[in-house]
């Protein structure tokens, strides 16, 4: 267990550092760097620290007053670089976290932290990770450091600040609504030409709810002019505002404001020009933590069905997809094959549990668009599941299909 700290507040000027209290852990000091009375219906807020003396391996934040949870903490360094740390920070008065980005000492220009929205109000503080030999060091003449909202800061108004890493070049090929073997959920991909682009990707209710959503970019740079999130209630949500995400890399997760029914994503954005043509954009979400699982929210909507994948059906032959089911803590009892726009026929479903066994359903029967097959009992009650392999085939005669394309087939799963 790490040991209490006895901090001892003195207060100096706003603009330099507003406490100094020094606990020893090694040879590093920790020092309260800066004090914030925090109002939750801002949600974002953005903490000078360019006056903070010396450099700083990491800091960490704490609830001074009142019960804080922090979704976000995005340090601006001197060098120019913003560390983003996306994780829940759900702290009681008097709680502190983990250390952050505890990486190499570095001149903190300011810390931007985003919290759950909710009402109240509460003071938060930041603490420094200082080494002796850190604390006498001293920023160039012109390395200045950035305020908030100084050119070159990360965006707090209108948006997040978007990191993007290398990913690679292969294209996802998921039906969209599809949860992934990450456990993340495509919601649609789209193709940006040169001139000013504005696409809608629609998400819905049947899907479930998220907390998190992140760009993939391949082929080539995109512009980001307003990547904007509308809820099911109409709320709008705006992430990312005047962003450059560079070709064949993955965003950071940009929280929403708390876990939410998303009705649609808008993106507003050009690519480069250059030889390498159109950029392909694909949407992720993250399902919200208490979605899934037995005792999740997911239970409460679709009659506790909860949707495990998509994929379109083709035409030729039996398709043999493979849907990994991620989260199911408590398993499942149940499974349902349910079908849209044109009918199938349904082959065959193996479920292969997280235990290694697996049990094979033959079915060949013909499954309606609008219609479900099942529900299915699993063998044993509840089990947890670590993936689903089902084979089916649109069928090219059917006067009730929407249109010419191919079914889509859902494969759900109950609690």
């Amino acid at each position: 267990m790490f040991r209490r700290l006895v901090m001892v507040a003195m207060a100096i000027p706003a603009a330099g550092v507003l406490s100094v209290a020094q606990a020893q852990q090694g040879n590093e000091s920790l020092l309260t760097l800066a004090s914030k009375d925090i109002n939750f219906a801002k949600e974002t807020e953005c903490i000078d620290l360019g006056s903070a003396k010396g450099a700083y391996n990491g800091i960490r934040v704490r609830a001074k007053k009142g019960t804080v949870e922090v979704t976000r903490v995005s340090v601006r360094y001197s060098d120019g670089s913003i560390h983003n740390e996306d994780r829940v920070i759900d702290m009681k008065q008097g709680e502190r976290s983990r250390p952050i980005n505890a990486t190499g000492d570095k001149f903190i220009d300011h810390v931007n932290i985003t919290m759950k929205p909710r009402r109240g109000t509460a003071v938060l503080e930041v603490l420094g990770m200082q080494s002796p030999a850190a604390a006498g060091k001293k920023r160039l003449p012109l390395d200045k450091p950035v305020p908030c909202g100084g050119a070159g800061a990360a965006p707090v108004a209108g948006g997040q600040a978007i990191v993007a890493k290398p990913t690679e070049q292969t294209p996802t090929t998921a039906t969209p609504g599809k949860q992934l073997a990450g456990g993340e959920v495509l919601f649609g991909t789209q193709f940006v030409g040169f001139g000013v682009d504005r696409d809608v990707i629609r998400v819905g209710t049947d899907i479930g709810k998220f907390d998190r959503i992140r760009l993939r970019v391949l082929d080539n740079d995109i512009f980001i002019n307003d990547l904007k999130v509308v809820y099911s209630n109409g709320d709008p949500d705006s992430l990312a505002v005047n962003q450059e995400i560079k070709k064949n890399s993955r965003t950071n997760w940009l929280n929403l404001k708390g876990d939410r029914f998303i009705k649609e994503i808008q993106m507003s954005y050009r690519s480069k020009p250059s030889f390498r043509g159109q950029a392909r954009v694909e949407v992720f979400g993250e399902y919200a933590a208490n979605w899934l699982g037995p005792d999740g929210e997911g239970r409460k909507y679709n009659e506790g069905w909860v949707l495990l994948g998509a994929q379109a059906a083709g035409f030729v032959g039996f398709d043999k997809d493979t849907i990994p089911v991620g989260k199911n803590e408590g398993g499942f009892t149940k499974l349902r094959v349910t079908v849209r726009d044109r009918a199938i026929t349904l082959n065959e479903m193996r479920i292969i549990y997280a235990n290694g066994a697996d049990d094979v359903i033959p079915v060949r029967t013909r499954v309606d668009a609008g219609s479900t097959y099942g529900p299915i009992d699993l063998k044993g009650g509840k089990r947890a599941i670590d993936k689903i392999e089902a084979r089916y085939r649109s069928r090219f005669i059917d006067s009730s299909a929407k249109g010419k394309g191919n079914a889509i087939v859902e494969v759900w799963g109950r609690h």
